[in-house]
């Protein structure tokens, strides 16, 4: 059978076990299991669950939706206040990423990224035969700006920026963006996933520079990540050229009119975001009491944490998983090294892992 070259060499997504193997590695139930390692919402938009559940017999989902996705464009701009020939709504955050990198990169172009970051951006770049460049981050996390400009010459098709970035929590400042997307040509794709959190986005930005995109999604803030609802924004001479790669269905009814809702009652999504907020903050303030080790600033719904050098992260990340908690182990990257990413849950579920973290440490230090 043949395939692509590329795939000889190609490092895919590492993905993540399900709860059910979990449980079943290590004798627990699955609902013993506490996915810390995922950063979605630990609630669900229940008002528009059953908002839904009402209007499921009148959906016709027997027939194909808008592909102009024109109700949900709608919805989206009354949310964001960008324009609405400005908006396409994709399947997900991925998908617009994949949909970006189709139009503004191809075989033997370099793509661009501050590092460590989300791991798809490299993916999708080398899916379409480019050149990955990865520009690590000054100490604290902060954006090479030099670094990144210097590795954009005539070949860069993308710049992938994240705000705020997974998985280290810190938002790249407008000024940043501003600087990159005057001084290239190349697309520059901010990844505002984790927005509603900081509130801080580049999308003044949007009316001034045509290579500039903004990637957002429903699947962390909004508690939608099974719906798969994501979109772009842009300005509407980029939107028209990004539509050439656009499928016409890759949303469906059903999620479309979920996520409707959630964007028409957002009173919810709020006030999940000020208790994720209130408890990041009362959770570093714990993890630093039990002097896990450095607890980084995040303007996230996770933490990041480099774990005391007397400790290992496989160690603890093991340890916790054998009580059921599901943190993300980065500690086989060397940018993250000994480190560990913990997504903030409600109260009780940050309270065990405090709990668990406590009588660990106690064991390891002997």
């Amino acid at each position: 059978m043949r395939y692509r070259e590329l795939f000889k060499r190609f490092e895919p997504y590492t993905w993540e076990p399900s709860t059910e193997q979990i449980a079943a590695q290590f004798g627990l139930k699955p609902g013993d299991i506490l996915r810390l390692d995922l950063n979605t919402s630990p609630t669900r938009p229940t008002s528009a669950l059953k908002s839904l559940a009402k209007r499921l017999p009148e959906i016709e989902v027997n027939l194909y939706p808008d592909t102009s996705y024109t109700s949900l464009r709608e919805a989206i701009a009354e949310y964001t206040g960008h324009e609405f020939e400005g908006i396409i709504p994709t399947n997900g955050a991925d998908e617009a990423i994949d949909i970006v990198s189709r139009i503004f990169l191809e075989k033997g172009s370099i793509a661009v990224a501050s590092v460590p970051t989300y791991s798809y951006f490299r993916i999708a770049s080398e899916l379409q035969g480019s050149f990955f460049r990865g520009v690590p981050r000054l100490e604290g996390f902060g954006d090479d700006v030099e670094g990144i400009l210097s590795n954009l010459d005539s070949d860069a098709g993308v710049v992938w920026l994240c705000s705020p970035n997974n998985p280290t929590g810190n938002v790249t400042p407008a000024q940043v963006v501003e600087k990159v997307c005057s001084e290239t040509e190349a697309c520059v794709v901010v990844d505002e996933a984790y927005y509603e959190y900081s509130g801080a986005t580049a999308m003044p930005l949007l009316s001034r520079f045509d290579n500039l995109v903004i990637v957002r999604t429903l699947s962390k803030a909004f508690g939608l990540a099974a719906a798969r609802i994501g979109y772009i924004l842009a300005s509407e001479e980029t939107v028209k050229l990004i539509n050439k790669a656009r499928p016409p269905n890759s949303l469906g009814t059903i999620n479309i009119k979920l996520a409707m809702h959630a964007l028409k009652n957002r009173s919810y999504m709020r006030k999940s975001v000020e208790t994720i907020i209130s408890e990041r903050e009362r959770v570093r303030g714990e993890l630093e009491r039990l002097e896990v080790g450095k607890v980084y600033p995040s303007q996230a719904n996770f933490l990041l944490i480099r774990i005391r050098e007397d400790l290992r992260a496989e160690e603890v990340h093991e340890m916790l998983l054998r009580e059921g908690i599901v943190l993300r182990n980065l500690s086989q990257n060397p940018l993250t090294r000994n480190c560990l990413r913990a997504t903030i849950g409600l109260r009780g579920h940050n309270n065990r892992l405090l709990r668990s973290l406590g009588r660990l440490l106690r064991v390891l230090r002997g």
